[in-house]
């Protein structure tokens, strides 16, 4: 009840304008996300050996800023787990997950109720798994989150669930390549599979300049060759009490 109470003063718009925003994602990004990302270096070895078990022999990848920073810094301190695995092929292994202990925080959606990505907790973990969906053109992948200078947002908690939508809620459809020839690569113990061609994988997102840090990059408005197509009106459903089982997700045709 006092979690639901609270996570109501969170979807108000009070909280959710102006100076308090400011301040509430300050607070995030500087104190809640590094301890959130201390877990993952706990437990990054155990939940990738997990993985790697429930979806041997499908197409799965480590990928964007996990990836990146592996092969550019040459280590994963400090960075959530982004992981991408082809639609056909999660669907098939899914229910596999319950079984390992992992719990459905969240679900993330295109405006015809398409699953972009879970969001799922292990050991009070954050694990990002991104779905790849295969058309004429190829491979895509989507980011579901706020535009750049969102003001048309709606947050509001109905049972067990926080829905977040609204014009400026987006899903980013961007074109992706990585599942087109997938080897494992090692980090200190740690066994992971990702593109063969590091590099082309990572400028999918990144851009020519993905070789240096830069703080102010946004991958939902870059790189120009590989622009994310903005699909306006999205939702995300936050889970107050995470769910171990999947959600009954209607889609729209």
């Amino acid at each position: 009840m006092i979690k639901k109470l609270i996570i109501k003063i969170k979807s108000s718009k009070i909280v959710n304008s102006g100076i308090i925003k400011k301040i509430k994602d300050t607070i995030y990004y500087k104190y809640l996300e590094p301890k959130a990302e201390a877990k993952t270096d706990k437990y990054r070895k155990e939940i990738l050996e997990i993985i790697g078990t429930i979806f041997k022999g499908k197409k799965w990848v480590l990928s964007a800023g996990a990836f990146l920073l592996y092969y550019r810094d040459n280590t994963m301190d400090g960075q959530d787990l982004d992981i991408l695995i082809d639609y056909n092929d999660f669907e098939e292994m899914k229910e596999e997950m319950f079984k390992y202990g992992f719990a459905v925080k969240q679900i993330f959606l295109d405006n015809k109720n398409n699953i972009m990505e879970y969001k799922f907790l292990y050991r009070d973990c954050e694990v990002d798994i991104f779905m790849g969906y295969l058309d004429k053109k190829g491979y895509y992948v989507g980011s579901t989150m706020e535009c750049k200078d969102a003001k048309k947002i709606t947050k509001k908690v109905e049972g067990n669930e926080q829905i977040i939508t609204g014009e400026d809620y987006c899903t980013f459809k961007r074109r992706n390549n990585t599942f087109k020839d997938i080897v494992e690569y090692d980090y200190e113990d740690i066994k992971f599979n990702s593109c063969k061609d590091a590099v082309e994988s990572i400028r999918e997102i990144y851009g020519d300049g993905w070789s240096v840090y830069d703080p102010k990059y946004d991958s939902r408005y870059g790189p120009d060759y590989n622009m994310p197509e903005c699909i306006k009106n999205a939702k995300s459903i936050v889970y107050i009490k995470p769910l171990k089982e999947y959600p009954n997700i209607k889609k729209d045709n």
